[in-house]
């Protein structure tokens, strides 16, 4: 039964494998973080009025039938904030702030794409429903539905593609550190150090027929890992001094990119034109001419016995 049960899921994996289409789709953007600091429990503190940043990213998409499937990416991030301060009873009023390193998270997840949506009509199409119907014979019919075929020119269509999942960071920083500078000692705080977060967003596919052209994705991210309180302790006139840190962390992106895709799609060929069906041509039965009746010459005329009197009596 088991090998039974496990030859059944490979040969449906299998199948699933053969309608499904991989495409990767490197991708430039711009990204927005917005990082909330609080010190001892008091108000969220900004440490930066903006933070936007440039992003790159890479992104792998393995589709079954063009309507769902997962997602693995690689993406640019830069949503840590350096709040550095020196005297922790003070720090939440005087402090500085500044971007932090760049990091390299991953992304996986699953999305749903929709049918197809025209973006513009062919041509052909509208004239040919603009054109009056004629009567037309079966085979004359099937001869312009084949021109009309030939003619057709792929529109430009959308799909739209919405899909959630998570991003992960890899050996997030430490989050409270110490430097001497000018023989006073920065505390540096690093606000938005996530190492795991929610991601959804949509993509807007865009495609020419059966070729994908450009991808437009709109994204927004929450930090929800290693996101928790932190305490600095330190001695402030041979007193030990508590103070209670943490951040809140998201961020929106949108990046455009070019799908590039590993599996050619079945072209649909044009129907051939059909030729209108040729009657058979009558053979013509050779018409029977009646040869003209020869006419018998007609008798001549026998002359009365009054002709001969006539002429007699014109010599006498």
């Amino acid at each position: 039964m088991r090998k039974a049960a496990l030859l059944s899921l490979v040969f449906v994996a299998c199948g699933y494998a053969t309608n499904a289409q991989l495409s990767v789709t490197p991708r430039v953007g711009l990204e927005q973080a917005f990082t909330c600091v609080q010190y001892n429990n008091t108000s969220g503190i900004k440490p930066m009025s903006s933070n936007f940043s440039p992003q790159i990213a890479l992104r792998m998409d393995y589709l079954f039938n063009k309507a769902h499937g997962p997602f693995v990416g690689v993406a640019s991030n830069r949503s840590v904030v350096e709040y550095m301060f020196t005297n922790p009873e003070t720090g939440d009023k005087e402090f500085s702030s500044s971007h932090g390193d760049w990091k390299l998270r991953l992304e996986a997840g699953y999305q749903v794409s929709s049918k197809p949506i025209a973006l513009s009509r062919n041509a052909s199409q509208t004239s040919a429903t603009k054109a009056p119907k004629a009567k037309q014979s079966p085979c004359a019919a099937r001869l312009n539905n084949a021109k009309a075929a030939l003619t057709q020119k792929p529109v430009m269509n959308m799909r739209i593609q919405p899909y959630a999942g998570m991003a992960f960071v890899p050996n997030a920083q430490t989050a409270i550190s110490s430097v001497m500078q000018a023989s006073e000692t920065v505390y540096q705080y690093s606000a938005g150090n996530w190492n795991t977060a929610f991601i959804t967003g949509v993509n807007f596919a865009f495609a020419k027929g059966n070729i994908n052209k450009y991808v437009v994705g709109i994204q927004y991210l929450k930090g929800i890992g290693n996101m928790g309180s932190e305490t600095l302790t330190t001695a402030l006139d041979n007193k030990q001094l508590n103070t209670q840190l943490s951040s809140s962390a998201a961020a929106w992106n949108i990046t455009v990119g070019m799908p590039l895709s590993f599996k050619k799609d079945k072209q649909v060929m044009p129907a051939k034109a059909v030729a209108p069906a040729k009657e058979p041509v009558k053979t013509a039965t050779p018409m029977i001419t009646e040869q003209p009746r020869k006419t018998e010459a007609p008798a001549p005329a026998k002359k009365s016995c009054g002709y001969y009197k006539s002429r007699c009596s014109k010599w006498q």
